[in-house]
C-alpha cells in the first residue's frame, strides 16, 4: 500500500517578523493612528494603543511603518494632504475672489463632516506652537497653498473687491479657522438651547453670512452735497462773561 506523503508544514517566519499580508491591515492601522493622534495627541499615543485599536500587534505597526517618523509621514500624505486639497480645488479667482474663498470654507465644512478626526488633529498637532505634525505640514503644502492666495487676494483688495481693512496674509489662516473651530467644539457649543439642530448645510449658511459680509468691501459712504448745510457742533467753550 503506497505511503500518504508527509504534509507539508508552513515555512518558518524569521524571529519577531509578524504575520503580514492581509487586506486591509495597514489602512487600519493608518485609520486608528488618525484617529488616536486627534483625539490623544501624537505623544500621548504609543504604539501599542494603535495596533490594540486596529486590531493587529505592534511588531505589525513596526513592519509596515518602520518607525513613529515614517507613521507621522503617512498620517501628512495620505490623509491629511489629500483632504487639504479638497478644501483648496480650483485655481484662484480674479473675477469672482469672494466667492473663491466662500467656496473654500464650504468645502472645508463639507469635507471634514466625512473625516470628523482632522478638527482635532489640526488644532492639536498643527496650529499649536509645540505640534508634532506643524512643521510636517507647513513645510510640504500649508504655507506654499496659503502664500500662491496672498498675490491674488491683495489684488483684490486694491482694486476694491474685498474689504480694505483686510490683510492678505490673515484672509486664509482666519477662513480656516472660522470654519474649523466651530467643528473642533461641536462638544461644547451642542449645549447650547436649539443647537442641537445645527447641521451641516446650517453651518455652511452661518459662516457663508459671516464671510460675506466680513470680506465684501464697504458700501461707498454718501458724500455731503454742494451747498448742503453741516451739522453745527460746538467749537468752543462759552465764557461765563460770554453768556
Amino acid at each position: 500500500m503506497p505511503r500518504k506523503p508527509a504534509p507539508t508544514k508552513p515555512p518558518r517566519r524569521s524571529p519577531g517578523r509578524p504575520a503580514a499580508g492581509q487586506p486591509g491591515q495597514r489602512e487600519r492601522i493608518l485609520d486608528a493612528a488618525t484617529e488616536l493622534f486627534s483625539r490623544q495627541g501624537v505623544a500621548g499615543t504609543p504604539v501599542k494603543a494603535i495596533a490594540t485599536s486596529a486590531g493587529v500587534t505592534p511588531a505589525l505597526v513596526h513592519y509596515y511603518f518602520g518607525d513613529r517618523d515614517l507613521l507621522l509621514d503617512a498620517v501628512i500624505e495620505e490623509k491629511v494632504q489629500p483632504l487639504v486639497a479638497r478644501f483648496f480645488a480650483g485655481s484662484p479667482s480674479d473675477d469672482e475672489p469672494l466667492a473663491m474663498l466662500v467656496g473654500i470654507a464650504t468645502r472645508l465644512i463639507h469635507a471634514v463632516t466625512g473625516a470628523p478626526w482632522f478638527p482635532g488633529l489640526w488644532i492639536r498637532e498643527v496650529a499649536s506652537d509645540d505640534g508634532a505634525l506643524r512643521e510636517r505640514v507647513l513645510r510640504r503644502f500649508a504655507l506654499e497653498r496659503a502664500g500662491a492666495l496672498m498675490a491674488p487676494l491683495a489684488a483684490a483688495i486694491g482694486r476694491g473687491q474685498l474689504n480694505p481693512g483686510l490683510e492678505p496674509a490673515l484672509v486664509v489662516p482666519s477662513l480656516v479657522g472660522l470654519a474649523l473651530l466651530p467643528l473642533a467644539t461641536t462638544h461644547i457649543w451642542r449645549r447650547l438651547p436649539g443647537a442641537e439642530a445645527v447641521d451641516t448645510d446650517a453651518l455652511v449658511r452661518h459662516v457663508t453670512a459671516l464671510l460675506t459680509h466680513g470680506l465684501s468691501p464697504a458700501p461707498a459712504s454718501p458724500k455731503t452735497p454742494a451747498g448742503a448745510a453741516r451739522p453745527k457742533g460746538r467749537t468752543a467753550r462759552h465764557s461765563p462773561e460770554s453768556a
